[in-house]
This record gives structure tokens, C-alpha cells and sequence, in this order.
């Protein structure tokens, strides 16, 4: 024992190591584990009905199994506000929500059209400790199904909706659209943001479809309204044809069997939902829906930001030397732009050279013409002019659009501020122009040149 003594007088290190252990080891043993106390989050999503405002979240629920598959249970509450909702939900769970792990927020379409959302989410911001790095989607349908319809894909496929959206902030909207990047465009002096955006859909659309959509609460398109239709039908038709064969006093045969039988035929025959992830994105400015752009809308502001690459040019019925109503398809291999900003009479002019570096990717036309475009830098006269009034036509369009919508979706103010102030200045004090509004007054020029590599 004595020696024992001495070396934790000589080794004061290990006399800390042992303090520590007496201490704090027996505490960390019996005290309950995490997943016990709180409540687990992955995806939160916020809706509203009527005045009352509703909570979906997503709980990972730590329950032993031998398939090492995780379990989520979606709960959901309604409350006059989010904290309410949130209290609400910690009782039903019997937990402490916690938000720390939380990967995703999902806004319904419908809650970004009636009220600016940057209320909505001030509660995960400040009180919930929501990570800031969390993912803001909007959706078509109420965030509820949206994520009861996720929980579904979870079971059934590999594929889940963190790697969907990390897809597409990496390769479609040059960035990640989180809380955080919501907030910087909200308090900008533009106030516009985007977010990313997931449909639900049912029919002929390319996407990533569910069969287990009975606990999808709302998402069989009207199914068991048009059940409730065809019964309270059935059941009239029934009575009707009950009192006929009483009037006439014979027995005929109800139509309500049949029309029950088409019935379930046509439930059945009803076609799958379907997640889709088509590259369109929302505009929102003042916390509020602004516009939705497509996936080519959104290329045309795409062609002005460096941030993006793996862009595809498609260009149909090509004709020249080589080619006859072929289509040819080109991969973007590197992009460079030039910018220029000048005041010119008093206006802003924004002057971008675009210079795309193209290869020959895919060739659709006679074995002939395929055996003649093998080299992948081949590029005609005939197809550079093409591909340049294409990428030009596009941007041009998308400028369009955000100018309708006032949305200042390049951040033209405050680069035009950074590079020329006193002019900037000049233009707002002159013309009383706000900063969300300077972008309708910018004119566009747009260089497109064209390099095969």
C-alpha cells in the first residue's frame, strides 16, 4: 500500500487519473443513456392549419434488433405556436426533444405562401438549438406527409433524403441551402434566399417510388374521398333500387356490388407516389414564396457562377459538314467568367464573358455520323453558334424571370457596391431606389465563348 502511495505522490498525473475515476466513473455508469432522456430528431418539419401551427418530427428510436436497420417513429402535434407544439410533443414522447442531430427542415409550399417563415423557424433557431447547418427543403405537400412518405423510402431502398439533398446542393444549386444560408439572404440588404424543393408526385414522372404508401396519412390523391364518394353512391343507389323492387314488388339485383367492384379495381390500378428531385429550387424574398425555378431556369443563373460544373449542353437536329438532324450532347469540363461592372449614362451595366470548355459526350444520328464524331473536341461552326445562342438565350432567360419576381438571385447590388460604390450610391440617392430593387435596373451583357477539350 505504501508503495502504492509513493508513486502517486511521485506521479501526480496518475493521482488526478485516480481522483478523477472515484469521482466521476460511478456517476457515468449509473446514469441513464441519451437516447432514454431525449428524444432523438432527424428532420423536424413546420406546417399550419388554420391558426394553429403543427410539428412533424422525425425520432430515431433505439430499440434492439438483429437487422442493424434504424427505426424512426413520425409524431406530430398542433399548437397555436411552435414552442406549444414542441411542449406538446415532448409529453406525447415522454422525452426532451432534441434537435441536435437534426439533418433536415421541410416547409410546406402552403406555410412559405401565408407567412413569412423566418418566425416560424426563430424558435429551432434560437431556443431548439437547431444545428445551423440543418438543411431547409420546401415540399408541395404539408412537411407531415412529405416526411411520413421519407420514413417509407428509408424502409424500402438504400436511398434516403440526406444523400438526395447533398446531391443537389453540390451539383445543381452551387450550395447547400441551409438555416444558416437562409438567414444571411433573409437579413441581406436583397432579402431573397433558396431553397431547395421536393415534390410528391402520382403518375407518369420519373422518380423514386414508394409501394407502401397506406400509412402515408393524405397521400393517395384523394383515394379514400373517392371511396367515400362511390359508397355514399352505392348506398343511394342501393336505397333507390330497394324501393323500386318494393314498389314493383319484385326482387332485382343492387348495382351497389358493381360499383363497389370498379371501385377497388380502380384503387387498385391507382398509380404509385413518387419522390421527385428534378433540380427545381424556390425563390423566396422577405421569408415568403416568391417564384419556383425549374432545373433549366436555374441553369441559366448556373452558366454565371464558377461554383457549378458538370453542366450538359443538349443540342437537337444538328446539320453541318458531318451531321444531318443529329443530336449531339456536350459535358462542361471547365468554366471561366469574366466580369466587368460599369455605370454607363448613369445605368449599371454588368458585362459577363462566359468561356465553357466543352467535350463531346454523346452522339445520336446514322452509324455514319457516330464513326465521323469520335473525336471528342470536335465542335463546328455550325454547333459553336448553337451551343452560344443556346447558354445565352438561357441566361437571358433566367435574368428575366428574377427581374419579374425582383428577386436579385446573382447578388448584383452588392457587387456592384463592392466594385463600384460612389456610382451605386449615386443611382440610389438619385433615383430613390431601394437596395431589393436595384437588380430591375441592371442591364445585362452576355459574351458566350465557346472551346473544345
Amino acid at each position: 500500500m505504501k508503495k502504492i502511495a509513493d508513486a502517486l505522490k511521485s506521479t501526480p498525473i496518475l493521482l488526478a487519473l485516480v481522483f478523477i475515476a472515484v469521482c466521476f466513473f460511478p456517476s457515468a455508469i449509473i446514469a441513464p443513456s441519451e437516447s432514454s432522456v431525449n428524444a432523438i430528431v432527424t428532420a423536424v418539419g413546420l406546417d399550419k392549419n388554420d391558426q394553429d401551427y403543427e410539428v412533424t418530427l422525425m425520432t430515431f428510436l433505439s430499440r434492439p434488433n438483429q437487422s442493424y436497420s434504424e427505426q424512426y417513429e413520425i409524431i406530430s402535434c398542433s399548437a397555436p405556436s411552435i414552442s406549444e407544439a414542441f411542449t406538446n410533443a415532448s409529453l406525447q414522447i415522454g422525452k426532451n426533444i432534441s434537435l441536435f442531430h437534426t439533418h433536415t427542415a421541410v416547409v410546406s409550399e402552403k406555410l412559405l405562401e401565408e407567412e413569412d417563415i423566418a418566425s416560424s423557424l426563430d424558435y429551432l433557431a434560437r431556443v431548439a438549438s437547431i444545428p445551423q447547418s440543418c438543411i431547409l427543403i420546401s415540399t408541395n405537400v404539408t412537411s407531415k406527409q412529405f416526411l411520413e412518405f421519407v420514413q417509407e423510402l428509408d424502409k424500402e431502398s438504400d436511398i434516403n433524403l440526406e444523400e438526395l439533398l447533398f446531391y443537389t446542393s453540390n451539383y445543381v444549386l452551387w450550395k447547400y441551402t441551409t438555416i444558416s444560408s437562409f438567414y444571411e439572404g433573409y437579413y441581406s440588404p436583397v432579402k431573397c434566399s433558396l431553397l431547395g424543393h421536393l415534390t410528391i408526385s402520382q403518375g407518369d414522372v420519373d422518380g423514386i417510388p414508394i409501394k407502401n404508401t397506406e400509412n402515408v396519412v393524405g397521400l393517395g390523391d384523394n383515394k379514400d374521398e373517392k371511396k367515400g364518394n362511390s359508397s355514399s353512391e352505392s348506398e343511394s343507389q342501393e336505397q333507390s333500387g330497394q324501393n323500386d323492387s318494393v314498389k314493383n314488388g319484385s326482387s332485382q339485383p343492387s348495382v351497389s356490388d358493381e360499383t363497389q367492384n370498379n371501385d377497388e379495381n380502380n384503387s387498385n390500378n391507382m398509380k404509385q407516389l413518387q419522390i421527385i428531385n428534378d433540380g427545381s429550387c424556390i425563390l423566396i424574398k422577405n421569408g415568403k414564396y416568391q417564384v419556383e425555378l425549374t432545373k433549366e431556369q436555374l441553369q441559366g443563373l448556373n452558366w454565371l457562377n464558377n461554383s457549378t460544373s458538370g453542366s450538359v449542353v443538349t443540342l437537337d437536329n444538328v446539320s453541318d459538314d458531318s451531321f444531318n438532324n443529329a443530336k449531339l450532347i456536350y459535358k462542361v469540363q471547365r468554366k471561366q467568367i469574366l466580369d466587368r461592372f460599369e455605370f454607363q449614362n448613369g445605368v449599371p451595366v454588368y458585362t459577363a464573358n462566359v468561356k465553357l470548355y466543352l467535350t463531346l459526350m454523346e452522339v445520336n444520328g446514322t452509324k455514319e455520323e457516330i464513326l465521323k464524331s469520335k473525336e471528342p473536341i470536335y465542335i463546328s461552326e455550325t454547333v459553336r453558334q448553337l451551343i452560344e445562342k443556346q447558354v445565352k438565350s438561357e441566361i437571358m432567360n433566367s435574368v428575366e424571370i428574377s427581374k419579374t419576381n425582383n428577386c436579385d438571385t446573382l447578388d448584383m447590388f452588392e457587387r456592384f457596391y463592392d466594385k463600384k460604390r460612389t456610382e451605386t450610391r449615386k443611382l440610389m440617392e438619385t433615383e430613390n431606389i431601394q437596395p431589393e430593387d436595384f437588380f430591375k435596373n441592371v442591364v445585362f451583357k452576355v459574351i458566350v465563348s465557346i472551346f473544345p477539350v
